[in-house]
């Protein structure tokens, strides 16, 4: 008999810091931390855009990794979720853990059914629904899309990430949150180490986190949810737009033009080739991964990514004139950024 691969559904609303976490495990995972008793380990990354960005921001080589991008994988790609998973299987099978990284505007509980029902329920169990919030962006999420609180409320475990950075008020104001959306589920703080630790333990010995009894309704139970979650928009009423970016850009000016973006652009992410200018003598070109959470932006070196340059840009309503007039600002030279 076949021993089923050990499924973790990693979710978080867009920026909540799913990526960042898991970067992190794999790292500490490569570096021997947790490993103890683990396999070999699968990463299917979701995003909304069609063109991806997360999965150029994994290290390579510590997992095999697949990304799915082109929509929301609740809504519109279980289908390539089924033929993704069974393919990573077979050309893997020393796999014996598997995570699925969502979309910042993915709902669990579809997913969950998407790997329990066959052909995917022969050969996956799913052990935990892990929802990342984050404190300093929670109550903006709430209100751009009903998702953020679906994802809390459909948790077995909630991380709350970027307590670093987060005022005591968000945090306080966080915390109350999740008492009254989720007030069995447990919680994890603490360092972005320390939260990657719990997660690598997790993915060592899942038994360890069982699902919530909530999660495991009847089957008429899931219909009805199903049958209501169907009618929802499938982006959740929210938009997503790309650009390819080959330009060589100034990244102070990109900084710039992304935190002057309308509110309506929740999270941008990309990975472009660029100078910093405020290195002084120092400033050389490289690749670097860009982050707009709300209305904070972030940046930081990466390796050469496999898809070249590009911009993702996610919220309601959101469309490409803005993430090009601001890519526009920041231009140093044209032509492929290599």
């Amino acid at each position: 008999m076949r021993v089923k691969v050990t499924a973790i559904v990693l979710t978080g609303f867009l920026g909540a810091g799913k990526t960042t976490l898991l970067n992190r495990a794999v790292a500490l995972r490569a570096a021997g931390v947790g490993t103890g008793g683990g396999g070999k380990l699968g990463i299917i990354v979701n995003e909304l855009g069609a063109i991806g960005v997360d999965g150029d921001l994994l290290p390579p080589g510590a997992a095999r990794q697949v990304e799915l991008p082109g929509g929301c994988v609740c809504c519109v790609l279980n289908e390539d979720l089924d033929r993704t998973v069974r393919e990573m299987l077979d050309a893997a099978p020393e796999i014996d853990t598997l995570v699925i990284e969502t979309t910042g505007v993915a709902e669990p509980l579809p997913i969950v059914w998407a790997l329990e029902q066959a052909p995917l329920g022969e050969r996956v169990r799913v052990a935990a629904v892990v929802t990342v919030v984050d404190p300093t962006s929670f109550a903006t999420a709430r209100r751009a899309s009903p998702t953020a609180e679906i994802q809390v409320e459909n948790a077995d475990v909630l991380l709350v990430s970027k307590s670093d950075v987060a005022s005591a008020v968000e945090l306080a104001a966080t915390r109350t949150a999740l008492a009254a959306l989720a007030p069995a589920v447990p919680w994890v703080e603490g360092s972005l180490d320390e939260r990657a630790t719990w997660l690598l333990e997790v993915l060592r010995d899942p038994d360890d986190l069982g699902r919530s009894a909530a999660r495991a309704s009847a089957p008429e139970d899931n219909l009805a949810a199903r049958a209501h979650h169907q009618a929802h928009p499938p982006r959740h009423g929210v938009d997503a737009v790309a650009v390819v970016v080959v330009e060589l850009l100034d990244l102070e000016e990109l900084e710039d033009a992304l935190n002057e973006l309308p509110a309506a652009f929740v999270r941008v992410k990309g990975i472009v080739r660029a100078v910093d200018p405020r290195a002084g003598s120092n400033a050389v070109a490289g690749w670097v991964a860009v982050h707009r959470v709300g209305t904070r932006v972030s940046s930081e070196p990466v390796s050469a990514p496999a898809g070249g340059g590009r911009l993702v840009a996610l919220g309601p309503g959101v469309t490409e004139a803005p993430l090009r007039a601001g890519l526009a600002r920041a231009v140093l030279s044209s032509g492929p950024s290599t």
